[in-house]
This record gives C-alpha cells, structure tokens and sequence, in this order.
C-alpha cells in the first residue's frame, strides 16, 4: 500500500486530509506528521484547568464560498452545536485610533477631526479620483505605492503611514503589499449614513469610503459568506472532531514526531525517516507528501542553500488571557486592533461577543494581543493598562485570572519586502528541485496566499487537480 504524508496538523492540513479521503481517496494509508504534542497549531487552544480553555486569540471559522470545502468543516458537527455569525454579525470588529476605539466601524473614521483637514482629504481624494479614473496607476512595488494609488498622497501620507509604522515597525515603502491586505485599511469614513447612501452608488467611491455603520450596512456584498464557530466555547473542540473523524477513516496521527531525512530517487521522495519519543522509523512507497509546515522547514528538508537570508524580526510576541469578572466594554464588537502610535496591542478579543457561553460561570475571557519592543517588561501590566486606556474595563474590574502565552514562532511575521522577497525566493529555489511528488499548502505556499480561505481554495485545487 502507497503512504500519503501531510506534514504538520493545523486547521489547512486537518483539511486536506478530509479533502484527500473525500474527493481524492485513492486507497493509500494517510499519516499526518506533527512535531508537537497535540494537533491544530494555531487553532488549538490553552487548558488552565479550573480556569478553561482559552483559543489563541481570536480563531472563527469564514467560509470559503466554495461548498466543497466549506462542508468538510460545517458537517464535523450538528447544525444545532454552530453559532453560526451571518449578514451584518458575521464579523463584528472596530479599531482603537485618534484615542477612541470605534465600535461602529473597523475603518478610520475621519468624520470627527476637524472640518478644515476634512475638507482638504475629501478635496484631495476627488481629486485623485478624477485624476486617475480609467488611467494606467504607476506600477506598484510596495505598500506605499499601492496606497497612494487608491488613496492619492495626502491621505496615504498622514493617515496610514503612521498606522503601518505602528504595527509593522517599517515605513510603508519598505512594506510589500501584502500589508494592506492584513487589516482594514482599504477604506476610511468621511460621511454619514444618508450621504453614504448615494455616494454607494459609485464604484470609485465605494471601494475607498466605507459605509459608517457595519451593522446597518445594505446589502452590496458580493456572497453570503458565513463564519462558524461552536456553541460550547473552544475551537480545540472541533479539533478533536476532526481527530476522531479522521482516526475512524483510517488516518495516522504521528504526534511529538519529525522527519529527519527525505530519501529521494530520480526526484520523488521514495520514502522518509522520522524521529519520534518511541524512537526512530522508516515509512517506504511514498505517493506524495503534504507539506503544510512552512516553506523554511521544507527548503531545509530538501538541502536547498539558506544562507544569505536575512530577516526583518520584531520582539517575542504574547497572548495575554484574562477572566473578569464584568462584561468588557466592547459594545458588539467581537475583537478590535490598535493602530495608535506608541500602544503594544496589536488586537483584543472578546470571545463572549461571539460565543455567549465563553462566560460559562467562569468569569469573561478577553485575548489581548502584544507585540512589544526589546525594553518591554511585565506584558501582563502593559496590557491592563492599555484595556484601561481603550475603555475596554476601568478600575471597578476585578481580575479573576491572567495568565501571558508566548505566540508560537515568535509572533506575527513582518510583510517587508525582504521578508516576503525571501520567501518567493524559497519557494523558487524548491521548485528548482522539481520534486514530483511534494505538495506544498499553507503560507506562502503559492504567491500571495496568506489567509486561511486562500491557503484552503488553493489545496482544494491542488488535491482535486493532480
């Protein structure tokens, strides 16, 4: 019998291993190769004991609009153990900007500074508008360049420059483009509601002004895409139904295990060496391998020369869990990031906005994110302070519980263009080898495929396609 590989067990490799069963089931034993202890990477969760679970921030399941791969997650549990997030609610989410968290809006709101900087964005933005329509835009290489392509320069310069200094400790021209896609920055608020109403109507317009309220938003969305996520809180719940569906389809899980040598002939990796607590082993007459545990990992594997490469790096970057004993101030809101100059937040999130029984009598779980600098101490402290300078809790809150979790990989990469040009780079340099029978997924794995949906829709193609 031929063995297929899949190399680590986050959600993309749980998925693939369901989409090979179903839709490319060729008889070959399946076996899911997985360094750590426990499978789901970063949608797995934390056991505190008495305390709960807590998930690593804030992990909701949206679909990917393409039904067969959306039913291999929604069908792992019954219709009636889903909170399902739809319309308007699918996605609650607000920003902390210009000392105010907004609640009503993931965008910046432009609407409250004054009405001489106001008139002087709109003036520019039209202008730009008018300038540009049906031209040929400069080529873009950067985030900059992509930014003041939609936004003109006025804007760009003094409202989003600061923002992705904030977060990616870089000035926008250094950036690749990817950094405008990982937030909400694709829009801002300039009018209200009424106005918003008719100035919709234009596609230039819509694809720069937001409208100002994301709960009374009509209906100009292009699918009816959904977000899931279980009644009973802790995402690591589907993880085990993914487990246990998989193990009774006759999947190997190899746990605490790593490949040390890929044995390769006339390029297809016949068969593979992998080292684990019982010892070592041999898995002979390799189909294909899977590999859905980093570019990095996988060049490293195949020998390729990693030398040269240098990296953009930020600080270690933290999960800090907290039970309280109140309900957190965050109106709807699901979870919000922090674009303000000077705070270490990257994103906070209220798990019981969107699974009312996180409480569960336990006290109210909130994820704040961190990245903080290399003088950083007591990240338990910065993040208080700064859920106290956002409103989120004031000094009547009692802190049940805290508890700091260093982010797996040392946190959320930079989207420099080095960072990302090392990464083509490496993927070049595998596709070189022209290995037949190694399938990279996941992160980068293909240009521009970072988020979930895109690494899940670009498996579906490759599983169903080779």
């Amino acid at each position: 019998m031929k063995n297929t590989i899949i190399v680590g067990s986050g959600l993309s490799a749980l998925m693939l291993a369901r989409m090979i069963k179903k839709y490319k089931d060729t008889g070959s034993k399946i076996y899911v190769i997985e360094r750590e202890a426990s499978v789901g990477g970063q949608f797995g969760s934390i056991n505190y004991g008495q305390r709960g679970y807590f998930d690593y921030g804030m992990h909701i399941y949206y679909e990917s609009c393409v039904p067969e791969i959306d039913t291999l997650f929604t069908s792992l549990l019954p219709d009636d153990k889903w909170n399902p997030l739809v319309g308007n609610y699918k996605d609650a989410a607000g920003i902390f900007v210009n000392g105010r968290l907004q609640k009503d809006t993931p965008y910046i709101d432009l609407r409250t500074i004054s009405e001489g900087k106001k008139r002087e964005y709109i003036a520019d933005l039209l202008l730009h508008i008018s300038k540009t329509h049906n031209q040929q835009l400069p080529p873009e290489n950067n985030a900059y360049d992509v930014l003041t392509n939609h936004y003109g320069k006025l804007i760009t310069d003094e409202v989003f420059v600061p923002v992705l200094q904030k977060l990616y400790l870089n000035h926008a021209s250094k950036l690749d483009e990817m950094a405008t896609k990982l937030t909400a920055i694709n829009r801002i608020a300039l009018f209200d509601t009424e106005l918003m109403l008719d100035l919709m109507k234009s596609d230039e317009l819509r694809a720069r002004l937001c409208f100002p309220n994301q709960y009374t938003l009509p209906p100009y969305r292009t699918d009816n895409q959904k977000g899931f996520y279980p009644k009973e809180y802790g995402m690591f719940r589907v993880l085990d139904k993914f487990k246990e569906s998989l193990e009774q389809d006759g999947v190997v899980f190899l746990t605490s295990a790593m490949i040390t040598k890929l044995n390769i002939e006339q390029q297809r990796v016949k068969s593979i060496s992998i080292k684990e607590e019982k010892g070592e082993s041999t898995l002979e007459d390799i189909n294909e391998i899977y590999w859905t545990a980093g570019l990095p990992p996988l060049a490293a594997s195949l020998g390729v020369n990693m030398q040269g490469f240098n990296y953009d790096k930020r600080p270690q970057s933290y999960y800090v869990n907290f039970l309280f004993d109140k309900k957190p101030e965050m109106d709807l809101l699901y979870y919000f990031y922090c674009f303000e100059k000077g705070n270490r937040s990257f994103r906070v999130t209220n798990y019981s906005n969107y699974c009312p029984g996180a409480n569960n009598g336990r006290g109210y779980p909130v994820c704040v994110e961190v990245w903080p600098e290399a003088e950083d101490t007591e990240i338990e402290n910065i993040a208080t302070k700064e859920l106290k300078q956002f409103g989120v809790i004031d000094d009547s809150y009692k802190i049940l519980f805290v508890q700091k979790e260093k982010v797996h990989g040392g946190g959320f990469p930079l989207p420099t263009i080095t960072n990302v040009s090392n990464m083509n780079t490496i993927r070049e340099k595998i596709e070189e080898k022209e290995i037949k029978n190694i399938i990279p997924i996941g992160v980068m794995a293909e240009k521009n495929v970072f988020f979930i949906k895109d690494i899940l829709i670009d498996a579906y193609s490759k599983v169903t396609n080779r």
